[in-house]
């Protein structure tokens, strides 16, 4: 069995990866002929690497963009998924509103996977924009219950809201409130795209 931290290079299936970086405790950037890729190691938890399996593949038949996984070991309990390179769209918000390209997105993520009896982690953080896609980055869904939540509250951290701003404040993140709109015209936009995109 290979150590990750001990070694440059792996391989999983007859196939060499260059280890570039450790992002997690068990999430590793890696390489190989050129291409980067995320290592996602279960080595004890095989719990853990049976959610990721049945994940992976409710979200790929769902419609839901996310990483592609490439091949997984059920011996070691290793998997290799695409390295999405962008920003998520938590960081994207603090600088300035998020294009209707990623709002239409994200609602028709929301749609695939409700659509599927999937409830996915609707924070804007879980998202990442890249190549004119909006990934779903985390394996993970509940089973899906009602639009409540979402319509109640995830999807009032897409916009800068006053939710949103307390939100960044939870986490320990100052924000610049001059992006705040008042009610009016935040509810007014909100609703707008609601309309417009969902279904």
């Amino acid at each position: 069995m290979y150590n990750v931290g001990m070694v440059e290079e792996i391989e999983i299936k007859r196939k060499n990866y260059q280890v570039i970086e450790q992002i997690s405790d068990r999430l590793f950037k890696v390489e190989r002929k050129g291409k980067y890729f995320v290592l996602m190691k279960f080595d004890n938890d095989p719990d853990g690497f049976e959610k990721f399996t049945d994940c992976e593949h409710r979200l790929r038949v769902s419609g839901v963009s996310n990483p592609k996984c490439y091949l997984y070991d059920k011996k070691l309990r290793w998997a290799i998924v695409d390295y999405i390179e962008g920003e998520n769209c938590f960081d994207m918000l603090l600088k300035a509103p998020l294009p209707e390209q990623v709002l239409e997105l994200m609602f028709k993520a929301y749609w695939y996977a409700r659509n599927d009896r999937m409830a996915l982690d609707m924070k804007p953080e879980n998202f990442v924009y890249a190549d004119g896609k909006l990934y779903y980055m985390p394996f993970k869904y509940e089973k899906f219950v009602s639009n409540d939540t979402f319509v109640q509250r995830d999807i009032r951290l897409w916009f800068f809201t006053k939710e949103f701003v307390k939100y960044c404040h939870d986490k320990g993140i100052d924000v610049d409130q001059s992006q705040l709109k008042s009610d009016y015209e935040t509810n007014k936009n909100i609703a707008l795209m609601t309309v417009k995109y969902y279904r």
